[in-house]
């Protein structure tokens, strides 16, 4: 094996074309090539062998393919391939540990080598680059180590992201309480008509009820004095306690203006109260509006909100919801998280939805067909459920009613929801969404059922032979409240909670689901595309790669009775933190679904569809080392899958 000077530009060329390099500012690439050497090594020869200790450089295959080779238990796998524009030996330089596997060339190969003393303190400074570092090593966990490097501090956050999220991004812009002198607050005690008068003064719209200690009790608004002083007869003389909305939504100082945002949007309230640790059990010290906030936080989709709910026509809730997807698609171009574009996307459809129930209702009570007296609540399942979808692919809702002893009566009251959710799901696809190539709509009455429907249904599915059945029943699994009368959908949940953790059979066939899902790559590391239909020649980027993820982290919550989450990366952040020997696994799996969901969705957006079909040739270099880290984790939670329920492993 030879070493020579080579010329530094050549090899300065060579390198920012590829990452981590082409994140580096050019003349620190151009000091790094005019201190590296070139080396030459023939098919059959080794970089280095498994056990080795690294030297003070990093290689860079300029050309040729590398096979990473692991000794374990008398036998080698194969673990990785390396091909031009990686990076071989990161991992062992950065551990300062013997190498884990051996780096076996194949075909003939041209190595730039690099000095870790120079790389290593531009990784260092540079985040994007260090990002793709840590994710780039995923792979090093197939061999029973995880690779870390400290994450990007707040001042060193730069780039495009920085400029279009600058203000409601964690660590941007944080929620500061303003002087305490401009709170307006009161006793329990104090009479409706003099709280009046006192909002009237400081021309504020709210004010705080709170008890000697100034901990908040309660909140009363100019609106509700009208509504209940006017509209529901309360005397002006009565106590605030007796009109006021409480408890009170409370936040923590310096938190995030975004995430109290999304809690307005969540809870449907006009205001929160900071309190001096983000409790109703300290001293209220600020209370912020939507206004305020925006204020505070820049220009945000919670914006949207107010015109969501004035909107009238289908052309009006059309042009708000490609607004959305325009802001959705600057997010996801900026790096944004796609799990936190979900749900603000899903914030922005469930308000969507609650209008058009609205119009619907009204619009049925002036044809003479009111809403039949019982409670209802519109559900989302499915990727809706998840809080996943960004686009507007098929829509996956459903509807459940309370029952009576009367089949008839609760026929007769289906007909009339039927009429309601038809005319909902009807306005949806105005807005731009599909139907549901499967039927899973509202507006379908084997989705529109009452309570005890529902339940029985639930209860069937343990000791079902239909695949239809437990197909139907995993959309089920991941039904959220939308709408109506949240406490209908409660009993549901828990329900299919105890209905999973009760029966061994079912589980393991969810588990089966999760496993049988072929690898993404083959054993030559290229992607395995579909051979038929409309995706014929592309890879299936739901099926192969998404779908362990999200059926393994539903599967595991179920098992495991973590009901708080409903979205994929957040079920596996309760995994993360309910399960311990699960810790690292769904650490990794969360991030990786979170980049999967991003990809498809970035996908759809450049192809005008849902992205399940990704063409692997449109993959930047970045994107194929990701999705190969990535697969990496899909087969550690197959295999930890396979585990956790007692299964065979596949014969392929």
């Amino acid at each position: 094996m030879g070493a020579n000077n080579v010329i530094p530009a050549r090899i300065a060329e060579a390198l920012r074309r590829f990452p981590p390099f082409s994140m580096m500012p050019e003349p620190e690439v151009a000091a790094l090539a005019s201190a590296s050497v070139v080396r030459v090594l023939a098919a059959g020869e080794r970089v280095w062998t498994q056990g080795d200790r690294p030297g003070a450089e990093l290689f860079f295959l300029a050309r040729g393919r590398v096979e990473y080779i692991w000794q374990v238990e008398g036998r080698s796998e194969l673990v990785d391939v390396r091909d031009v524009g990686d990076v071989l030996g990161l991992t062992a330089l950065l551990k300062g540990e013997p190498f884990r596997v051996t780096a076996q060339v194949v075909e003939d190969s041209l190595f730039y080598t690099l000095p870790w003393a120079g790389l290593k303190p531009l990784l260092d400074t540079h985040d994007d680059a260090r990002d793709y570092a840590r994710r780039h090593l995923f792979w090093a966990t197939r061999v029973g180590d995880v690779v870390t490097l400290p994450e990007p501090t707040e001042s060193r956050v730069t780039g495009r992201a920085k400029n279009i999220l600058q203000a409601h991004l964690d660590g941007a812009r944080q929620l500061e309480p303003r002087h305490p002198g401009r709170l307006l607050t009161c006793p329990p005690h104090e009479t409706i008509h003099h709280a009046a008068e006192l909002m009237a003064a400081r021309r504020v719209p709210s004010i705080l009820v709170v008890d000697e200690a100034r901990r908040p009790l309660g909140i009363v608004t100019g609106n509700m004095i009208m509504q209940s002083v006017v509209v529901a007869g309360h005397a002006k003389e009565e106590p605030v306690s007796a009109i006021m909305v409480s408890p009170v939504v409370t936040v923590a100082p310096h938190s995030s203006a975004t995430a109290a945002l999304l809690v307005m949007l969540r809870q449907r309230i006009g205001q929160v109260c900071v309190t001096e640790d983000g409790t109703p059990d300290s001293a209220a010290l600020d209370v912020c509006s939507h206004k305020d906030l925006l204020a505070q936080s820049g220009h945000h989709p919670a914006g949207l909100l107010r015109q969501i709910r004035e909107a009238q026509t289908p052309a009006r809730f059309r042009e708000l919801c490609d607004e959305i997807e325009e802001i959705a698609r600057s997010y996801l171009t900026a790096g944004v998280s796609a799990a936190f574009l979900g749900q603000i996307c899903a914030e922005l459809s469930d308000e969507l939805v609650h209008h058009l129930l609205d119009l619907a209702a009204a619009e049925l009570a002036e044809r003479g067909t009111p809403l039949p007296d019982r409670a209802w609540a519109w559900m989302s399942v499915g990727s809706d459920g998840r809080r996943e979808q960004i686009l507007r692919t098929d829509m996956d809702n459903a509807l459940v009613f309370a029952g009576s002893d009367s089949p008839e009566a609760d026929e007769a009251a289906r007909l009339v929801f039927l009429q309601l959710t038809g005319r909902v799901v009807e306005q949806l696809v105005a807005c731009g969404y599909a139907r549901c190539q499967g039927g899973v709509m509202a507006a379908n009455r084997t989705w529109c059922r009452t309570a005890a429907e529902w339940q029985a249904e639930i209860a069937r599915v343990p000791d079902s032979d239909d695949d239809q059945a437990v197909l139907r029943a995993v959309v089920l699994y991941d039904l959220r409240f939308v709408a109506g009368d949240k406490r209908l959908c409660a009993p549901l949940r828990e329900q299919i909670f105890d209905s999973v953790s009760a029966s061994k059979s079912l589980q393991q066939r969810l588990a089966r689901q999760v496993v049988d899902t072929p690898p993404p790559l083959n054993f030559f590391g290229r992607f395995v595309v579909e051979t038929r239909g409309s995706g014929a020649g592309e890879f299936d980027l739901k099926t192969r790669a998404m779908a362990p993820l999200r059926d393994a982290a539903r599967l595991l919550s179920l098992r495991h009775r973590l009901n708080r989450r409903y979205s994929t990366t957040g079920r596996w952040d309760e995994i993360r933190r309910n399960v311990p020997r699960r810790q690292e696994l769904a650490t990794l799996a969360r991030d990786g679904y979170d980049q999967l969901l991003r990809l498809r969705n970035l996908n759809g957006l450049r192809r005008g569809d849902s992205g399940r079909y990704l063409d692997p040739g449109v993959l930047t270099k970045l994107e194929r080392a990701q999705l190969a880290n990535i697969f990496d984790v899909v087969r550690m939670v197959q295999d930890a899958v396979r585990e956790e329920f007692a299964l065979e492993a596949r014969r392929l």
